[in-house]
């Protein structure tokens, strides 16, 4: 696959995107796709990482429905 690194795809005429090739639209989908399979791996791994604390704030949540940004932090010292 082509690396077409940063470049900017604002045009005023849509011929224009030709000059990156027929599929430039695909190309940027798969890498956004990737970029989202990452992130949400990512997500995942951090969640399973601390599921403990998440059961932990969702306990603490449903008998008080709001707690601050001081108490949310508590659980991770």
């Amino acid at each position: 696959m082509k690396n077409y690194g940063p470049i900017s795809l604002k045009v005023d005429d849509p011929y224009e995107l030709q000059l990156f090739g027929q599929n430039i639209e695909d190309i940027i989908g798969e890498e956004i796709h990737k970029l989202i399979d990452i992130a949400y791996s990512k997500a995942q791994e951090i969640l399973m990482e601390h599921i403990d604390k998440l059961h932990e704030i969702a306990q603490v949540l449903l008998q008080k429905e709001v707690i601050s940004s001081e108490e949310f932090e508590s659980f991770f010292e």
